[in-house]
């Protein structure tokens, strides 16, 4: 190896100051030379104590903190791609601790796909304390609406679609020279559409199971359904910005059309499913959950979170088509 960095760790953050300590605190444990990486810390807008707590890491650490106003995370990791050095550049989120061999197995597998169109997607696992909650159990192992790991081998070779941010690295150079983050996804699809454009120039993705990350927060029922609307409306803007099937079939825009029957029950199909997740913890906390009783609220779960998804859509959808006539009778306004 030369004396020059070789992975720049982009660590965007807003307001888990504590989360944060915890994920610079597995960094500062790495098997990888302090002298081949650094950490850049990039707060997108905090008002908590994400600064100070970024800043008690800098002695033990090689890390830079740097700020901006709350832009959304694909400007934020444009911001930490632009104050990069390295080589390789890996996304961390700021909600997992890193296994202490995370970088050196990132390394490793780059260096054996060393040209600049290979990425590499790693390996992130429940921590003990949530790995059996039954929403995170749902999302990640049963449903896979979060992650689909039970779905691909160590070593696969994987299309755009893999490209996960958070547990996937990259050459910095292919970024430069093909194409960044769109800052018009503030939350959700900044990666895949990123790794969509970059697949016109022969990207790649590489599984290494052995690259580790623990994620350490827990969903709660509502606090997924929220998360799946806001992943929903992105998926509809990239679905507009990309007209391929293949985004479209990822995207799942067609399932719009299910919208008109689900919005009258939607509000009482996720109040079920709040209920319904409540009851089995009790019935579990008991003693006497069934396998029944498990089924019927995975069927809740998977309901509710598709119809989640599909109201995102819906609304995005209906955003855009406002906006559409607005122009349209501005247009008016502006022949008459």
């Amino acid at each position: 190896m030369s004396g020059r960095r070789l992975c720049s760790v982009l660590l965007c953050t807003y307001n888990r100051s504590a989360l944060l300590a915890q994920t610079l605190e597995s960094l500062c444990q790495q098997t990888l030379d302090g002298g081949y990486f650094e950490v850049i810390v990039l707060d997108d807008g905090s008002t908590d104590e994400t600064a100070s707590v970024a800043k008690s890491f800098e002695s033990r650490v090689p890390l830079r903190y740097a700020y901006q106003r709350n832009s959304g995370l694909a400007s934020a990791r444009n911001h930490a791609l632009f104050l990069s050095d390295a080589e390789i550049l890996l996304l961390l989120d700021d909600d997992d601790i890193a296994h202490p061999q995370l970088l050196e197995e990132h390394v490793r597998v780059h260096r054996l796909y060393p040209e600049d169109n290979y990425s590499v997607l790693g390996y992130t696992e429940l921590a003990p304390e949530i790995a059996a909650d039954p929403v995170m159990h749902f999302i990640t192992g049963i449903g896979k609406f979060l992650f689909s790991y039970p779905d691909i081998r160590r070593g696969q070779v994987l299309d755009f679609s893999y490209f996960w941010g958070g547990r996937s690295s990259c050459k910095r150079r292919f970024l430069l020279e093909h194409g960044i983050f769109n800052p018009v996804f503030k939350f959700g699809c900044e990666d895949i559409e990123l790794a969509y454009r970059l697949s016109k120039h022969g990207f790649h993705v590489v599984y290494n199971p052995s690259a580790i990350t623990r994620m350490v927060r827990r969903f709660t029922f509502d606090q997924f359904c929220e998360r799946l609307i806001k992943q929903g409306r992105s998926n509809y803007v990239f679905s507009q910005l990309h007209d391929d099937p293949a985004v479209h079939a990822w995207t799942e825009v067609s399932d719009i059309e299910k919208w008109p029957v689900l919005e009258p029950a939607y509000d009482t199909m996720r109040k079920s499913g709040r209920n319904l997740d409540a009851l089995y913890r009790s019935v579990k906390a008991l003693g006497i959950a069934s396998s029944e009783d498990l089924r019927l609220l995975h069927e809740s779960y998977w309901t509710t979170f598709r119809a989640s998804k599909i109201k995102g859509i819906a609304e995005a959808a209906f955003i855009v088509a406002g906006k559409a006539v607005h122009r349209k009778e501005a247009g008016r306004a502006v022949v008459i």
